[in-house]
């Protein structure tokens, strides 16, 4: 893994954000509007995280790799960046974010259980099932504004997808085979309670917008298989850019 690399990628990543255009009028059924702030305030407090678990973690375990460091507080930034514009998405829909919950609660002692490695399948786990819940949301959705805030998530999402990829894949190149398919098993189990989970927490919201729970949960297995072929093959920041590029070209589509 090029640490500086991915430093340098998350450090252009920041530079011309598009605010969304907050003053747009929002036209959905009150309903759905209320639908809407309940789920994206659950989402808003698991995105404003500091982060200070996982850096430890990587100081401890990673102690040499300063860059690596840096790109984690960075990646942290952006989470945070997306709570910002989450938390405005709730107040647009006439909600209030909330301090607790328990899906919050129960993520945060999964991820802490077993090392970085662990905390690092358990955050791939929450970006893949949060992929999957803010692609439908655009695609259904029919607020300009709401479709702005995903736009720029997903863009994020697939560098961050990527960016634990290639640090996961590197770390298993002195696992043996057999080593592997444990690690891999449990991730599945893993990723399989936390779609059910997400389908609990957000199924209302989900189903104000016309999703099912067969939609939702096709769409999570696609986001799993392809971060399985990423892991695989690995990745380089060069390709995080072109991937973002070409998300954001097929959603003006």
């Amino acid at each position: 893994m090029n640490s500086t690399e991915w430093l340098n990628y998350y450090r252009q990543n920041s530079h011309n954000r598009t605010e969304p255009q907050w003053h747009v009028p929002c036209r959905l059924a009150l309903s759905t509007q209320r639908a809407l702030a309940r789920s994206l305030a659950h989402f808003q407090l698991g995105e404003s995280g500091e982060g200070n678990f996982l850096l430890t973690s990587a100081a401890r375990e990673v102690p040499h790799d300063a860059a690596y460091h840096e790109a984690l507080k960075l990646f942290i930034a952006e989470e945070q960046e997306h709570a910002r514009l989450l938390g405005h998405l709730v107040h647009r829909f006439d909600g209030q974010k909330i301090r607790r919950h328990w899906t919050h609660s129960l993520f945060r002692f999964v991820r802490r259980a077993l090392g970085l490695n662990f905390e690092l399948q358990v955050l791939v786990i929450a970006e893949l099932v949060g992929t999957a819940y803010y692609r439908l949301l655009r695609a259904r959705s029919h607020d300009p504004v709401l479709q702005q805030v995903c736009d720029q998530i997903l863009c994020d999402e697939t560098g961050h997808v990527y960016f634990h990829a290639d640090w996961l894949g590197t770390s298993q190149l002195c696992f043996l085979p057999l080593e592997r398919e444990p690690w891999r098993a449990r991730f599945k189990i893993l990723f399989a309670l936390a779609v059910r989970i997400a389908w609990l927490d957000h199924r209302c919201c989900l189903e104000s917008i016309g999703v099912n729970r067969r939609e939702f949960f096709r769409e999570a297995r696609c986001e799993c298989i392809q971060f399985f072929v990423q892991l695989a093959h690995g990745n380089v920041p060069k390709s995080a850019r072109k991937s973002r590029s070409s998300t954001l070209e097929a959603m003006s589509q």
